[in-house]
């Protein structure tokens, strides 16, 4: 789970995240998480967060202007809005926040807005189009992984898979949570169900355990270090 929090008190960033440590560990779940002072910043990272914490008081580029911006980068970022200010509210309408979170923050109110952030994350629909005309609705996270072939793009879940009229570019902004991975320009794959890999080729868990998938030689190095984040290995001394 990649998270941000954005707010120029250090007092209120610290807070936040160590509450958010605190949820994430008791739900043994791994996740990251970033610190910025400034709404330019976080924009000027150009990273992408399953979930965001964001202050609406932020000096030069307050919160709503922020928060406009990193939906254009990532539509699919969940977005806590922290603030003592309520005379904002009525301007953060034009956004998509999930969840109000009141200063001074406490913990339950973290814990609380983080369990509404998951379920949006978790529960995500996304539309695809199959080549039989057929109109799939599905969760995000039910997709095991995506592969493009002569005849099209394949999706496939625990259930069924589909052959869609989506290109795999169209289809990557639809998959930007954090537990998707692009080890090939012709898969995506959500890192849940991978069982093992080895440098080329990643082996995946049930019910896909006879599929095994390339992983480009360039983009080797960085698969693995996204893996092994995701699942929560020392990299520092890899």
């Amino acid at each position: 789970m990649q998270i941000a929090i954005c707010d120029d008190i250090t007092e209120c960033r610290l807070s936040v995240k160590c509450y958010a440590e605190e949820y994430f560990k008791l739900r043994h779940i791994e996740c990251s998480i970033d610190e910025y002072k400034t709404g330019e910043d976080l924009i000027k990272s150009d990273k992408t967060y399953d979930i965001l914490f964001l202050d609406i008081e932020l000096g030069n580029l307050n919160g709503i202007s922020v928060a406009k911006e990193i939906q254009k980068i990532n539509r699919n970022t969940v977005i806590l809005v922290v603030t003592a200010y309520n005379q904002y509210l009525d301007d953060a309408m034009d956004i998509q926040v999930t969840r109000y979170i009141d200063k001074p923050i406490k913990q339950n109110r973290i814990f609380s807005a983080l369990d509404k952030a998951l379920s949006v994350i978790n529960e995500s629909v996304i539309v695809l189009h199959a080549k039989d005309s057929r109109v799939i609705r599905l969760k995000a996270s039910d997709i095991i992984y995506a592969e493009a072939k002569l005849r099209g793009v394949f999706v496939f879940t625990a259930e069924n898979s589909f052959v869609i009229k989506e290109t795999m570019k169209q289809l990557r902004p639809m998959l930007t949570a954090s537990y998707f991975a692009v080890p090939h320009n012709s898969y995506i794959v959500n890192m849940n169900y991978i069982r093992s890999f080895q440098r080329s080729e990643i082996f995946l868990a049930r019910p896909c355990q006879n599929i095994r998938i390339s992983v480009a030689t360039r983009k080797q190095p960085e698969f693995k270090k996204r893996f092994l984040k995701f699942i929560g290995e020392d990299i520092s001394h890899d």
